[in-house]
């Protein structure tokens, strides 16, 4: 079978799935002069392309102008074809606990992929699709990335995001259930288990709030630190001392120019060592 759409001639190469609703295949552009990859959704289930379109269309994620979630949509006879870009599987489950080797390795992964999922230009009913079926990747140089064989038999138009950063959140613990002791671990279980989270971001911060430095920092850094987070505190107290200082010095001034003295400074003078107009020598 070839598909054919606008200056595209694709040809399936690997059947990835053949499901209920829809098929999945690596295909490449036999008109590319490099046979470019890509993966094809076929969709040949009625009820399926309705819900399916109903979701591009009607999803309320917010798109970066021109971006859309797949690369091309076009008919073909009865179904309804949809292309993505292709990259190699390499699951993350499988690959990843070969290459995290300290807890903080775990935790930066576990950021990454609230962020993957945040970045994802795709409606949160397929992207929970996609966290369920195993889509998401690991590369080697530890970055992440979706792969999209998807099976839509179990497509659900109400999952939103709160159902989304909770497979998250089972993503998550699955990495980091080596160190139970966590504190993100024991917070992202309690929530988890009250159905707390509403939004990815939510999920981001708690990580982000818990995870272990990567070394105690030094006396320099630490330093840097309390000046960054009290130098507003600290210079709107110089500012206060400063005003009064310049408040009292105009005060001296100002007595200085009209008594000859200052009274004030009568406090610091001894009171034995002047009578009246009489000056009395110490001894």
């Amino acid at each position: 079978m070839v598909y054919h759409t606008d200056n595209m001639l694709l040809t399936p190469i690997h059947e990835v799935l053949r499901g209920e609703k829809n098929d999945v295949f690596v295909c490449r552009d036999m008109a590319s002069p490099v046979e470019a990859r890509y993966v094809l959704w076929v969709v040949h289930d009625r009820a399926a392309i309705k819900k399916l379109l109903h979701i591009f269309e009607n999803e309320p994620r917010e798109l970066l102008e021109g971006e859309t979630p797949f690369l091309r949509q076009f008919a073909d006879g009865e179904s309804m074809v949809f292309l993505f870009a292709y990259r190699p599987p390499r699951e993350l489950l499988r690959f990843a606990f070969g290459q995290m080797d300290s807890v903080q390795a775990r935790e930066r992964v576990s950021i990454d992929l609230v962020m993957a999922c945040l970045a994802s230009p795709m409606p949160f009913p397929i992207l929970c699709q996609m966290l369920e079926q195993g889509c998401v990747n690991i590369a080697a140089d530890g970055s992440l990335y979706f792969t999209y064989a998807v099976d839509l038999a179990a497509l659900n138009e109400a999952d939103d995001e709160a159902v989304c950063t909770d497979l998250c959140v089972g993503l998550v613990l699955r990495l980091l259930e080596e160190n139970k002791r966590l504190k993100s671990m024991r917070l992202l279980h309690m929530k988890l288990e009250k159905s707390a989270y509403h939004d990815l971001t939510e999920l981001y911060r708690d990580i982000r709030l818990t995870v272990v430095p990567d070394k105690r920092a030094s006396l320099l850094t630490r330093l840097r630190g309390v000046w960054r987070r009290n130098r507003d505190k600290w210079f709107r107290w110089l500012l206060a001392v400063s005003v009064l200082i310049v408040v009292f010095t105009l005060f001296v001034l100002l007595s200085q120019l009209i008594f000859g003295e200052v009274p004030l400074f009568r406090l610091f003078e001894h009171s034995m060592d002047v009578v009246g107009t009489e000056v009395l020598a110490r001894k």
